[in-house]
């Protein structure tokens, strides 16, 4: 077996950095998060301390009762850090407090005997098993680390409950002391290695989510949720990598009608609430059909792969008739919405992004000034002018 004071100061090293780690991300990004974290590590390399002490002091109540709620602190401090990024039905924390407060009362009137160690390791149980579950309803890109951290908790759990079973074989005489003491041994090894491990894979999945809300930041508008320009050009040169190069992409423009008066009559809070309400028929039409995308004021953009100039003209004009099918309504307003669409088509092996932009957007503007409420296909405006109201 590994010589246990050697892991035990290594775990107490690797978790003091840890905590220094955490202490400082939390004076950076000022997350509460972070503080919990760190003051966990803090607890646990407390409660490690305390215990090495019993060898060389005579003070139990330092050395016991403060060792077992420095040990119970360290996994309430790691829940209260996870109840904020956690998905699951939200509890009041105040009884929390009250019960990990009455434990801690009760512990000092027994942790004199192994009663004391057995409460501490059912509490500790408790906790871990309700940071496992947490951490189950947390959303994560990191999906294998996140299961591994639960897979930590879990153990964890179960070591304690181990750690129980022992104490009360002993207590009861059905197991030697020289059984218990290596059977405690190897429950305290898994005890550190499994907390130094929840340590350290903690701040990797905070990074990830972290590093996954920016990338969503700065690829999507905030308003609607659609890409915003950004990533409606990186999403759609992604998908054409891939795409055979005989087959068709078709873009399709669209714009608001008379938005300008819906603001000036309405108010800006009602205009963004009828950018929603569009945005909303865009995904729920395009959502496993195309990329979609807010890439101006009221200007929406609707990337369709493999499917050519017929095939995205329907569908602009299933979407055009289903936003004109009816009204919008909004703080007591009901308002007749209705969009102007351009459309454009390429090879793919002749595509070019900004081309097809452009000449969908010349469209567009060809839509709104022969009509509007209309989709358009061609550039002839001569055409366009002998049926305004026609959808071409």
């Amino acid at each position: 077996m590994l010589h246990l004071p050697t892991l035990i100061s290594l775990c107490f090293i690797l978790n003091l950095f840890i905590a220094v780690f955490f202490f400082s991300v939390y004076r950076y990004k000022k997350q509460p998060c972070y503080l919990f974290f760190a003051t966990a590590c803090c607890s646990f390399i407390t409660a490690i301390a305390l215990i090495g002490l019993r060898d060389f002091i005579e003070f139990p109540l330092l050395t016991h009762f403060f060792a077992y709620v420095f040990i119970i602190l360290s996994p309430l401090l790691v829940i209260l850090g996870l109840i904020p990024q956690s998905q699951a039905p939200a509890i009041k924390l105040t009884p929390l407090y009250y019960a990990c407060a009455m434990c801690c009362t009760l512990l000092l009137g027994v942790y004199l005997i192994d009663a004391g160690q057995i409460i501490t390791s059912i509490i500790t149980a408790v906790l871990f098993s309700y940071a496992a579950y947490l951490m189950i309803k947390t959303p994560s890109v990191a999906v294998v680390q996140q299961r591994l951290l639960v897979a930590c908790f879990t153990i964890h759990s179960v070591v304690m409950l181990l750690q129980v079973v022992l104490l009360v074989l002993l207590y009861s005489s059905q197991i030697s002391q020289a059984s218990l003491a290596f059977g405690l041994q190897l429950l305290l090894v898994t005890h550190l290695f499994l907390t130094t491990a929840t340590a350290l894979i903690l701040p990797f999945i905070k990074f990830a989510n972290a590093e996954s809300r920016l990338i969503n930041l700065a690829n999507h508008d905030p308003l609607t949720q659609l890409l915003n320009r950004r990533g409606f050009f990186r999403l759609c040169k992604k998908i054409t990598k891939t795409a055979p190069l005989n087959s068709r992409v078709s873009l399709i423009m669209l714009d608001i009608d008379l938005f300008k008066q819906v603001n000036d009559q309405y108010g800006h809070e009602t205009g963004d609430e009828a950018i929603k309400w569009i945005a909303q028929h865009i995904n729920e039409l395009f959502f496993e059909l195309g990329v979609t995308a807010r890439i101006g004021g009221e200007e929406f953009a609707i990337f369709l792969n493999q499917q050519n100039l017929a095939q995205a003209r329907l569908l602009a004009q299933k979407l055009c008739s289903s936003i004109n099918e009816y009204p919008f309504y909004f703080n007591g307003n009901s308002i007749a919405l209705s969009v102007s669409a351009g459309i454009s088509s390429m090879l793919v092996r002749e595509l070019n992004m900004q081309a097809l932009l452009l000449q969908a957007d010349k469209r567009l503007y060809l839509a709104k000034e022969t009509g509007r409420n209309k989709v358009v296909t061609h550039d002839e405006k001569s055409l366009l002018t002998k049926a305004p109201t026609a959808i071409i």
